[in-house]
């Protein structure tokens, strides 16, 4: 404080020198010009009235040499380096003391010179563009003639009236800024020693010593504040020991709560909520919030739609809210009125308990989905398979040949069906596992063979190749028979929906964190628009086709689930045409993978 006290004493000083220097040099500069301007008139008239005398007598005049002569003995005097112009009334450069007048254009756009032949006088400060310096010129006209004479002199000569002014300043501002430095000091030191005992005070009391008094001896205003200081602390103590109990009970239960929770007053302003509800709407911190109006920090419509009919009316509301808020968020919101009456205000104050029910909602709407597409996967092959067995019952039996054709497409129905409840199983089995079991270490590339024999025929028939590259020793440590069920999904789609005389390639490494499982086919690839839903249950690229082809729209549904249950992730990189490519990688330091 005494530093900024010396500081602010410091700068009123230097402002008022500067501003008293600068209104006294703009003074002096200005006498100083007006007294140049009038000695620069005086000199136009005295030679405006020479050139005069000489027309009467008819003498021939030599405007050039005359310039010379008349700047040569004006600058004799006091105005130093004078220049001499003569103009006619076109503007036409009849002589000139400083250059050759042949070299000027034309003047008659020149200021002082449309002036002088306008008014008689004119006059003008600017750079001179003959001579590229700064002049002040002052032109007379002469009827009589018909010649402007036009005087100037450089305006550096107001140069040493500058460093006059500002020397003079400058000891000026040197002798203030000593003088308040010494007076600032001073008054600070017998300002700020009941202030800084005040402080000192304060700063016990802040830190919870509530016990700090503050003790002043003379007899003035100060006194007064040490008194009040020293009640206020006492009472402060107490208040503050009573308030720290009842928060740490609310706290203790605001803490514990598994719901948001928002509290405002009848003017909608919030008056408690908890770090739960702070984290659903996006909120910076409890302490920020308290205080302030509810539609201020709360930026939800349907919400403060809500709060305003609770309030208007009285009576509790229930709504289910989604949308506007940090997070894609489903909440079932209890607003609940309670009466306030004071002598501040008096009205429906509200509080608000949030619940967070969108997990819930997913639930029900996947459960929703899954009996959907369950019992529409379900109705296909039933339908067909029931169609089949009317049309034996109605005389095909008869028939051996068409019997035995519908006999095979009842079976292949069947056993469609069979395998769709056994994915359906594995699938919910693995969704509701935490943790693997049966989890061993074993090499990698002999399951792969494994696999691969399975579909030994289904790749001869497309004649298909299949590249493997797998180290020897690479282990895995896993449950075998979910990572070898992985296998048989992905080879099942490679071989599937691949080409004719088209390959497969199966690499795995490993890296420092990572075990990696390349899978890449030249099929028929995937359309960039169902690359982010392909893992998802039932959802096929070709409804059609894949159902021909007996795929229940599960594989890579359970291949996302078994790689999750290890911590693991899946990506596709995949273009029409240009075939598809799955690759997998497993975290090696986990509780799974070593």
């Amino acid at each position: 404080m005494r530093k900024k006290i010396t500081i602010y004493y410091l700068i009123l000083a230097i402002a008022a020198v500067s501003i008293m220097a600068f209104f006294m040099w703009r003074a002096a500069y200005f006498l100083y010009q007006g007294e140049v301007e009038e000695k620069l008139v005086f000199s136009a008239k005295l030679i405006t009235q020479e050139l005069s005398e000489k027309n009467q007598k008819q003498e021939i005049i030599d405007f050039n040499q005359a310039a010379a002569q008349y700047a040569q003995v004006l600058s004799g005097g006091e105005l130093k380096r004078t220049r001499i112009t003569f103009i006619d009334f076109t503007g036409q450069v009849l002589g000139e003391s400083a250059t050759d007048y042949r070299l000027m254009g034309n003047h008659l756009n020149r200021r002082e010179v449309r002036e002088a032949i306008e008014k008689g006088r004119g006059m003008e400060i600017r750079s001179s563009g003959t001579l590229e310096e700064k002049y002040l010129y002052v032109a007379l006209a002469s009827p009589e003639t018909g010649v402007v004479t036009r005087v100037a002199v450089p305006m550096v000569q107001l140069g040493t009236l500058n460093r006059k002014i500002i020397g003079s300043s400058l000891l000026a501002l040197c002798i203030g800024l000593m003088l308040t430095a010494v007076l600032a000091w001073r008054f600070s030191h017998i300002l700020l020693k009941p202030i800084n005992a005040l402080i000192l005070a304060m700063q016990r009391v802040a830190q919870g010593d509530y016990a700090a008094r503050m003790h002043y001896a003379e007899n003035d205003e100060f006194s007064q504040v040490s008194e009040g200081f020293n009640r206020m602390t006492t009472q402060l103590g107490s208040t503050v020991a009573a308030l720290q109990e009842k928060n740490a009970q609310v706290e203790l239960v605001l803490n514990n709560m598994v719901n948001g929770l928002i509290a405002v007053d009848s003017k909608q302003r919030i008056i408690l909520l908890n770090g739960l509800a702070c984290k659903m709407f996006g909120l910076e911190s409890v302490v920020d919030a308290l205080g302030a109006f509810f539609i201020e920090r709360i930026r939800n419509h349907q919400i403060n739609t809500m709060l305003q009919e609770t309030t208007a009316t009285g009576l509790p509301m229930i709504k289910e809210i989604s949308g506007g808020f940090p997070e894609e968020k489903i909440y079932r919101v209890y607003s609940s009125p309670f009466r306030v009456s004071n002598s501040n205000e008096e009205g429906w104050g509200v509080v608000l308990s949030i619940h967070d029910i969108t997990k819930i909602k997913k639930l029900e709407q996947m459960r929703t989905e899954f009996v959907s597409n369950v019992s529409h996967e379900l109705k296909t092959p039933l339908t067909s398979i029931r169609g089949f067995i009317e049309t034996l019952r109605n005389g095909a039996v008869k028939k051996p040949e068409v019997a035995e054709n519908f006999l095979q497409i009842i079976d292949l129905e069947a056993e469609r069906l069979s395998s769709l409840i056994n994915e359906i199983l594995q699938l919910s089995e693995i969704e509701t596992m935490t943790q693997d079991t049966e989890i061993n270490t074993y090499l990698l590339g002999p399951l792969v063979d494994e696999v691969l024999a399975l579909f030994a025929e289904a790749s001869a028939q497309k004649e298909i190749s299949i590249a493997v590259d797998i180290p020897s020793e690479l282990v895995i440590t896993a449950n075998r028979n979910r990572v070898k069920q992985m296998f048989i999904n992905l080879i099942d789609n490679a071989i599937k929906y691949n080409v004719e005389q088209g390959w497969v390639r199966i690499k795995a490494w490993r890296t420092v964190k990572e075990l990696v499982i390349s899978l890449q086919d030249s099929g028929i690839g995937i359309a960039e628009a169902h690359l982010d839903r392909i893992f998802e249950r039932f959802y096929r690229v070709d409804k059609g086709r894949s159902r021909a082809m007996g795929g229940t729209g599960l594989g890579l549904s359970i291949v996302k689930h078994i790689v999750q249950l290890y911590n693991g992730t899946v990506q596709v990189k995949s273009e029409p045409g240009e075939g598809t490519e799955f690759c997998i990688c497993f975290p090696v330091k986990t509780k799974h993978f070593s």
